[in-house]
């Protein structure tokens, strides 16, 4: 198999994963749909157009987002009547697309009472529906085929509608550090299409898709997507996923229970990848059969002259060249796209590099690569390419890694290098870290309270500023109401103090958050319950506030918890498996950066 990673979805995203052509010409004979009452609203415009393709997945993809916007409780509940939701505005609108709509929900919403009021809703509708739609109870699932890159695998299972209308789901599972859905869409056609275009794609790159190509039963197809699904987290980030992925998600749930259960999923061995920790193997990929030491000859090299030799040198090499060799089977087998992948989403979010070896980086890289294309015997001008095609990316290299977000995925991958090790108290030291902002910060941490702070207007953007202004009025009534009848959980001043510098950085990092139309009522309480809960002040017990004493405090009639979860994206939060960690000590309290010591010696006496 070809080292490159062109093959992981080569009918999705990206310059070698061209889709074959998904959407069919409208008849040109078509007579124009008469202009009905609900034209104007934008979410019946997205649905038209798709309801009346001839490809049979376009409505899947364009409703599926709003199955699971629908199934979110607390979405669009600041513009809703009290006592409405979602679902409600769409059984008022008797149209042919909420019709279609509802018999997306019926079939695939994971909420059990929108299933009922949606099939409840389509017995008084009269519209004729496609198959595709109208046939969704009856579909079944064919086949699946799978093959692998190396790194994980596409998984792929073909659906049958009535009348005739097949079309593929195919996703990419990503094996490590466990198996998790990292892109999915669907194509309205059979299998054998779909296949007949991979085959062709991969013959381009002198690859043979039939050399790969697995039949799964469709049981061990089924626990395969419940094994990765039940790893990817609902509420996933969206950057570098594909079109339709995750916002597919309902669908994807939706044909993967239509699997029979009793099948196997992916053996624990399958997963690869190399960790701070990890013993080295027994034949690690840098010695050769004949005892060549590769990050010896490496260093030796003329390419290597200028680098500054010794034992950090020496392992960020042989980081690289397992990394390589894990994912590729080749230690040496660089070329512009594996040159880009590492230095877009390796190198800049691995945690088990040194500071000193980061910064050895934009040199031993380009140094490497062309020394291990001159050993495999590569002509000069691909040597060139590779290294021209590196340089302005190793240029953007520090400002990457110090986005605040590549920081986030280092600590998340820090929790999951501890959970592949199946230590507990490892991974709670990781947990611990993740809380504070890393390991570093975790050892420097001391508990003086936060100063008391006004919210600093002049570093939030000037055209944000009343509205901040306005946000800060509502933290300051809301904390205090809030801490008035428990005041010993904490002091308004330093509460304040955490609420306004995850503000202000919610308005550097993404001000269009803030831009978007919201209650500043309901966006001050959002922000409270973000510090409350990275805190530990809220939450499951022995936490002393529960969201009632929130919403009470703010004077809302629902839960700011939807509006939590933007800002929390926005502030470049990592994810956390049990609660919020806000990874910075300037958002930590007192008695909050108290308790994580108080742990984290406890951890280190065990």
């Amino acid at each position: 198999m070809n080292r490159r990673r062109h093959d992981r979805n080569p009918l999705g995203q990206g310059a070698a994963r061209h889709r074959a052509s998904r959407r069919a010409p409208h008849s040109p004979h078509r007579a124009p749909a008469p202009v009905e009452p609900a034209a104007e609203n934008p979410l019946i415009r997205v649905l038209r157009p798709a309801l009346r393709s001839e490809d049979p997945t376009a409505f899947w993809v364009a409703a599926a987002p709003l199955i699971m916007e629908m199934a979110d409780p607390q979405h669009h509940l600041e513009e809703l009547p009290e006592g409405v939701d979602l679902l409600d505005t769409f059984l008022e609108i008797d149209v042919a697309e909420t019709t279609a709509l509802l018999h997306m929900v019926a079939a695939m919403s994971p909420d059990e009472g929108l299933r009922s009021r949606a099939q409840a809703g389509l017995t008084t509708r009269r519209q004729p529906m496609p198959p595709q739609v109208s046939g969704l109870a009856q579909a079944s699932v064919t086949e699946a085929l799978a093959f692998s890159d190396g790194a994980g695998e596409n998984l792929m299972v073909e659906l049958l509608l009535p009348r005739g209308v097949r079309a593929v789901l195919i996703t990419y599972i990503e094996w490590s550090p466990v198996p998790y859905m990292k892109d999915a869409f669907a194509i309205g056609e059979p299998m054998d299409e779909v296949t007949r275009t991979y085959r062709e794609i991969m013959a381009r790159d002198g690859d043979s898709l039939d050399e790969m190509l697995e039949t799964v039963t469709l049981a061990d197809a089924g626990a395969r997507f419940r094994q990765a699904l039940t790893s990817t987290p609902r509420d996933v980030e969206q950057a570098g996923f594909g079109e339709q992925w995750p916002m597919l998600r309902s669908f994807v749930e939706f044909a993967v229970g239509l699997l029979p259960d009793g099948g196997e999923g992916y053996e624990d061995d399958l997963v690869s990848g190399f960790s701070a920790g990890d013993p080295i193997p027994e034949h690690p990929p840098w010695i050769l059969e004949d005892g060549t030491d590769l990050v010896e000859e490496f260093l030796a090299s003329a390419p290597a002259a200028d680098l500054e030799l010794g034992k950090d040198a020496q392992d960020l090499a042989a980081f690289l060249m397992v990394v390589l060799d894990a994912t590729f089977g080749d230690p040496l087998g660089w070329d512009p796209e594996l040159a880009e992948w590492m230095l877009s989403d390796v190198l800049p979010t691995t945690p088990i590099l040194s500071e000193e070896q980061i910064a050895q980086i934009p040199l031993a890289l380009p140094a490497l690569i062309a020394w291990s294309l001159e050993r495999t015997g590569e002509e000069p001008s691909v040597i060139a390419q590779t290294l021209s095609a590196v340089a302005p990316l190793l240029e953007q290299f520090p400002a990457r890694r110090a986005d605040p977000r590549m920081r986030a995925r280092r600590l998340e991958e820090q929790v999951d290098f501890a959970l592949e090790h199946e230590d507990p108290t490892a991974l709670r030291m990781a947990d611990l870290a993740l809380r504070a902002g890393g390991f570093d910060a975790l050892a420097e941490l001391e508990t003086t309270p936060l100063p008391a702070e006004e919210l600093a207007l002049p570093q939030i953007p000037a055209d944000l500023r009343d509205l901040a202004a306005e946000v800060d009025a509502h933290l300051v009534d809301g904390v205090t109401a809030l801490l008035s009848e428990q005041p010993a959980v904490a002091d308004v001043d330093e509460l304040l103090t955490a609420c306004r510098r995850l503000l202000v950085r919610i308005t550097q990092l993404d001000p269009a958050v803030l831009r978007r139309k919201a209650s500043t009522r309901n966006t001050a309480a959002a922000v409270v319950s973000l510090i409350a809960r990275g805190n530990a002040l809220m939450g499951y017990s022995p936490a002393p506030l529960h969201e009632k004493d929130l919403r009470r405090a703010f004077e809302l009639r629902s839960s700011p918890s939807q509006r939590a979860r933007t800002l929390k994206e926005a502030a470049a939060l990592p994810h956390r498996f049990d609660g919020i960690a806000l990874a910075d000590p300037g958002l930590l309290l007192g008695t909050a950066r108290t308790e994580l010591l108080r742990v984290r010696d406890v951890l280190r006496a065990e």
